[in-house]
C-alpha cells in the first residue's frame, strides 16, 4: 500500500518535481534527503524588498511564502565501500540573499588582477560597463550563446543567489531600467564575464531539477566549464545534457525520457502552511 503523503510532503514533491524519487531508482544514487523549511512571513518580505527598494519578482515572491529555500542533498556509490556527498541543490534563506557588492568587493579587494590598491567594487562595476558599451559597435553585445549580456549602470542592483566553487556566482540582476523583471545571470569571478542563466527564479529552479542537482551544473554554461570529475557524473547520469546541440538560447532544458522533470505548476506554492499548521497544533490542545 502507498504511503500516504502529508501535505508538507506533498508539496515538496510538487516542488521538486519529483525527483527525490527519481534520484531513488538511479543505480548507486543513495541518501537522498531534502532540508524542509517553513514558508518566511509576508513581513519578512516586506521588510527585504523596503531594505533593497526593490520588488521580488511574483514567483520569487511566492516561492518564498511557501517555503524559505530548501537543501536537496544525494550521495553516489563509487564503490562498495566509497560513497560520497555529490549532489546538491541549495536556495538560500530569503535574508542570505545579500547584494553582490557585500559578498564580492573583498575577494576583488584581494586580488591585484581586478582591482588595484585604491579600487573597489563600483570602479570595477563601472568599468566592466565601459568596456561593454565601447564594444557595443564593434563587437556583439551578446554571451557566447547569444544571449544579451547585462547593462550595469547606476540603478543596476546585483544579488548573490548562490556560489559555484568559488569560481562564480549565480545572481539576481535588476537592469538599470528599474525593471521589476530581473532575469538571472552567471558571474564568472576570474575575469568578469557575465552569461545568461535564466529569464525568471522559476525557470532557474527548473534548470536545477533539470540537471539532477548535479555539482556545480551551472558552469556547464561557463566559459571555464564543469570541472573534469564532474563532468564524468554528467556522462554516467545525465549525458544528454552535455550534448554540443543542446540549445542553450532559451534555457528550457529536456532533462530526456528518463526524468521528465521540466514544467513547474505556479499553482503548488503554498501560502498558508504555516497558519494551517499553527491552527491544527491549537485544536490539539483543546482536546
Amino acid at each position: 500500500m502507498t504511503k500516504k503523503l502529508t501535505p508538507e510532503d506533498a508539496f515538496f514533491e510538487n516542488l521538486l518535481l519529483g525527483l527525490n524519487n527519481t534520484l531513488a531508482d538511479v543505480p548507486r544514487v543513495c541518501n537522498v534527503s531534502v532540508e524542509k523549511r517553513q514558508p518566511c512571513e509576508k513581513s519578512q518580505l516586506v521588510t527585504w524588498e523596503q531594505r533593497h527598494g526593490v520588488y521580488l519578482p511574483e514567483d520569487m515572491k511566492k516561492f518564498y511564502l511557501s517555503t524559505d529555500g530548501f537543501i536537496l542533498q544525494w550521495s553516489y556509490q563509487y564503490a562498495p565501500n566509497d560513497i560520497r556527498k555529490v549532489g546538491y541543490i541549495h536556495f538560500r534563506h530569503l535574508l542570505e540573499i545579500t547584494l553582490l557588492r557585500e559578498n564580492v568587493e573583498p575577494v576583488f579587494a584581494n586580488n591585484a588582477d581586478n582591482t588595484n590598491q585604491h579600487g573597489n567594487f563600483s570602479n570595477t562595476l563601472s568599468s566592466y560597463n565601459q568596456t561593454t558599451t565601447a564594444s557595443a559597435s564593434s563587437s556583439s553585445t551578446t554571451d557566447h550563446w547569444g544571449n544579451p549580456l547585462p547593462q550595469i549602470g547606476a540603478k543596476t542592483k546585483i544579488f548573490e543567489l548562490n556560489t559555484i566553487n568559488e569560481v562564480a556566482k549565480v545572481c539576481l540582476l535588476y537592469d538599470s531600467s528599474g525593471s521589476n523583471a530581473p532575469k538571472i545571470y552567471l558571474l564568472e569571478l576570474a575575469n568578469l564575464k557575465w552569461v545568461f542563466l535564466a529569464d525568471s527564479f522559476s525557470e532557474y529552479l527548473r534548470m536545477a531539477i533539470a540537471h539532477l542537482g548535479l555539482p556545480y551544473w551551472e558552469l556547464c554554461f561557463a566559459s571555464c566549464g564543469l570541472p573534469s570529475w564532474t563532468e564524468q557524473l554528467f556522462l554516467l547520469l545525465a549525458p544528454h545534457l552535455l550534448e554540443e546541440n543542446e540549445t542553450r538560447r532559451s534555457r528550457v532544458i529536456n532533462p530526456g525520457p528518463e526524468h521528465p522533470h521540466n514544467l513547474l505548476d505556479p499553482n503548488i506554492f503554498r501560502v498558508k502552511f504555516k497558519a494551517s499548521t499553527n491552527k491544527s497544533n491549537a485544536q490539539g490542545k483543546h482536546k
